[in-house]
């Protein structure tokens, strides 16, 4: 196989980025006709999260021309129906093979893909005669790369609180849960205005956190905050709760 043309990069608005790389087969091994997921890489990082679609046609008789064009189609867990992926300009263009060519394979990459989320490629065939009308066309879809969010997630939930441990302070108890796929690194916990420090929480582990604070008066709400100054790159940015006085003796 020989190398027959190499698209450059894009760049698309939230930071989706792709590329193609065409590739003619020889005469002796034309390729048959399909669309296939070649690569699909997950990753927590955005810039590592790739997924490559494979497109390839064989020649056929009274066509001097093959062509295949590429539709990138995105679907997220809220969502019933795919949809397809504005602004992804290396993708719904048509691409050409070299005249007298048995084969045409072409190959997309994409990277940067969002999440969570499935991607997808409808790819779409068609052969030319030498005078520009089409001889064919046929349309195949690959199958789906799904890309989870490999974030951790820091979540609160109960809080309990003991008053007087110290004169005009009391000792809250807030449980925080990393519902995430991923172990969170150090971050702070933050109840009624003070702070405390954890070292870390694994994936689908729970830790009570303590916090010497100024008590407060029943039947106020207490501002809880988990990552408090935003060292964790979370699945949900959401870490503040209020939660009602814990009034205990």
């Amino acid at each position: 196989m020989d190398c027959a043309k190499l698209i450059g990069s894009l760049a698309v608005a939230w930071l989706l980025s792709g590329a193609g790389v065409a590739v003619a087969q020889s005469a002796t091994q034309p390729p048959p006709l399909g669309a296939v997921l070649e690569v699909c890489q997950t990753s927590p990082l955005p810039a590592q999260r790739v997924a490559t679609f494979t497109g390839s046609m064989p020649a056929i008789d009274g066509a001097t021309r093959m062509q295949m064009r590429f539709e990138l189609q995105r679907r997220r867990p809220t969502q019933r129906h795919w949809r397809a992926v504005r602004g992804a300009q290396s993708f719904n263009v048509w691409e050409s093979a070299d005249p007298g060519r048995a084969g045409f394979v072409f190959h997309k990459r994409v990277d940067g893909l969002q999440v969570p989320a499935s991607y997808r490629a409808i790819v779409r065939f068609r052969w030319l005669r030498s005078d520009g009308t089409i001889a064919r066309r046929e349309r195949r879809t690959t199958r789906a790369c799904k890309q989870p969010d490999l974030r951790p997630d820091l979540v609160s939930s109960s809080l309990r609180a003991v008053f007087g441990v110290r004169p005009a302070l009391a000792l809250y108890s807030l449980v925080v849960r990393n519902n995430g796929r991923a172990a969170a690194g150090p971050f702070a916990v933050r109840v009624a205005g003070a702070t405390t420090e954890v070292m870390g929480l694994a994936a689908g582990q729970q830790i009570e956190v303590g916090v010497i604070a100024p008590p407060c008066a029943p039947g106020t709400l207490v501002l809880a905050t988990v990552d408090a100054d935003g060292r964790v790159n979370e699945a949900d940015e959401h870490n503040s709760v209020r939660r009602p006085c814990p009034v205990a003796a």
